[in-house]
């Protein structure tokens, strides 16, 4: 239930929802409560809101706000657990076969470059059945699924492997993470892999939880310097998705500090 009510917030508040709250405002005004001069700057407002969140250069600093916050590195020091958070993969639902990724992809990228180096001995992958109906065929919750697709692509062996497969949520990463490191003997200092514009929220949650965290982004949207060729002052639909994942972010992390989870 609340995570069904956090994605109908966000649903609402995103650019796309903003911009149909407004037109919906704008024809109650006009068509119900006739007052037209109110519905006209509804309308416009909606318009102005779709074209804004639209322009490239508006999706670049509100990427930019999130991932310039933790500079990426090539060295890690000793850690007890690198700490892959889910949300990049997608489940062996009809009519795919094998478990497949999304936008997120790089974190699985991120995590083998990390692992590879030795700074740590052990691997937590944690993320729980999110999004799909209980009883479809090829159910599977997030940690099993990484762990296919790194078997499958980077070998890496179960024996490497905490798994945590309860967490529906990134405080919930945070929680159960912490009760599998301790109940598996290992100390809370971890490299935590997450997506750049994903990672200030997510360190803030594994700090407030107790751990000690070297963050390590990955899979970046925005470039460090915007891009300005003539082109990229044009509305396009990319740049609308960035800013609809950006403000994404920006809500969970109000939302993290007014439950006092960061």
């Amino acid at each position: 239930m609340r995570v069904t009510l956090s994605k109908l917030l966000v649903t609402l508040l995103n650019p796309v929802g903003l911009t149909l709250i407004f037109w919906a405002c704008g024809f109650l005004f006009r068509f119900v409560w006739r007052k037209a001069r109110l519905s006209a700057v509804f309308f416009v407002g909606g318009f102005v809101a779709l074209l804004v969140f639209s322009l490239p250069i508006t999706a670049h600093f509100l990427m930019r706000g999130l991932e310039g916050r933790y500079e990426p590195r090539r060295e890690y020091g000793p850690a007890s657990a690198v700490v892959l958070l889910g949300g990049f993969t997608r489940g062996k639902i009809s009519p795919r076969l094998y478990v497949e990724t999304n936008m997120s992809a790089e974190r699985a990228f991120g995590a083998m470059r990390v692992w590879r180096q030795g700074w740590a001995p052990k691997m937590v992958l944690t993320g729980g059945v999110v999004g799909v109906p209980t009883g479809v065929k090829g159910e599977i919750s997030e940690a099993a699924g990484m762990f296919e697709l790194l078997n499958e692509h980077f070998g890496v062996d179960s024996a490497d492997v905490i798994f945590e497969s309860m967490a529906q949520s990134t405080r919930d990463n945070a929680v159960y993470t912490r009760e599998a490191l301790t109940e598996a003997g290992f100390g809370l200092d971890i490299i935590l892999v997450t997506s750049a514009y994903h990672i200030p929220r997510a360190v803030a949650v594994f700090e407030k939880a107790g751990f000690t965290v070297t963050p390590a982004p990955s899979g970046y949207f925005s470039d460090k310097v915007f891009n300005g060729k003539q082109l990229r002052w044009l509305p396009d639909p990319t740049a609308l998705f960035e800013s609809s994942v950006a403000l994404r972010e920006y809500l969970g992390m109000a939302v993290y500090k007014a439950a006092g989870w960061i």
